[in-house]
């Protein structure tokens, strides 16, 4: 058991250190011309789709319950769908850095839902550590709209917000399915589900680049953004989940802005300014405060036996 948390630690590091780097390569790919915000968005889950089916050829097929279709279908809606359109629709109009600090708010969320759906009792310490997150939320939304960004980087920033309010969702409600599907079987329909309900949606808006005319850095950022930063990351996210309780894998989202924030700068698509520095250790302070308490598991009942209760 100790060594399966041990790979579960090394997991969700690795899950987020490969996810910082998502938001510099996606605000490049835009910035850089070669497609949109909707376009990227679909472009992962379509490829990420094909990409888990041909893998799952190559382990045991599950079927799965049909009473866990409809948390199945939600599920890909929360974690897949909207926080991916989310995310990549605010990195469209936001800075990466901002994007970045917005995935330590995961964490906080946690606990928010854990507290009002699960009955997990939240401390003082802990409330002012949501506090102090939020107020540095607060700020970085506010000092986009006093920044060049201006209005579009506000709504950027809300975006990425809403994102990490789903992945939250992700971590929290559906651990059960996490644990009782092999991860291939779970992502290949996550991402089918999302595919199926985001293309006839947004197929109209999608603009069709210039295949002949994107760079080559383009071309390895596109191929980071969905064999990496989705295929590969979900894979290791669910292995992390499927042995750490959310609150722990949440955790380590902690590192996303640190690693977003320096490839960024590398790739000449963000900024560092004192509003985001101070926003960065509110939210870090916050987070801490919080602590990485687990999210508390089902009771444990006692079973009935010949009229008495042993538990």
């Amino acid at each position: 058991m100790k060594g399966e948390r041990v790979k579960g630690h090394a997991a969700a590091l690795l899950a987020a250190c490969l996810f910082g780097l998502m938001s510099p390569m996606c605000k490049f790919v835009m910035q850089d011309g070669t497609v949109n915000g909707i376009s990227l968005a679909l472009m992962r889950v379509t490829c990420s789709a094909v990409l888990f089916w041909v893998t799952s050829c190559f382990v045991k097929s599950q079927k799965i319950r049909r009473e866990d279709w409809p948390a199945l279908i939600a599920m890909s809606l929360c974690g897949i769908a909207l926080n991916q359109f989310l995310y990549v629709g605010g990195v469209q109009y936001t800075v990466p850095t901002h994007a970045g600090v917005t995935s330590t708010a995961i964490p906080v969320f946690t606990l928010l839902m854990a507290a009002l759906f699960m009955g997990q009792h939240i401390c003082f310490k802990r409330a002012v550590g949501i506090a102090i997150a939020c107020i540095g939320a607060l700020t970085m939304v506010l000092s986009s709209a006093g920044a060049d960004e201006g209005n579009g980087a506000v709504i950027g920033d809300l975006m990425c917000l809403g994102s990490q309010v789903f992945a939250a969702a992700y971590f929290v409600f559906f651990a059960h399915l996490i644990k009782r599907y092999h991860v291939l079987t779970l992502l290949k329909w996550l991402f089918t589900i999302s595919a199926l309900t985001t293309l006839p949606l947004f197929a109209t808006q999608v603009e069709a680049p210039e295949w002949s005319e994107i760079s080559r850095s383009a071309w390895f950022s596109l191929g980071y953004i969905v064999v990496v930063g989705t295929f590969l990351c979900y894979l290791v996210l669910n292995y992390a989940q499927a042995r750490l309780d959310a609150a722990v894998v949440a955790t380590y989202n902690y590192l996303q802005p640190v690693v977003a924030a320096a490839f960024s700068l590398v790739l000449g698509v963000g900024q560092l300014t004192m509003s985001t520095f101070f926003a960065i250790g509110l939210i870090l302070v916050g987070v801490r405060l919080t602590g990485s308490s687990s999210i508390p598991q089902k009771k444990h009942l006692p079973t009935p036996v010949r009229g008495r209760w042993i538990g």
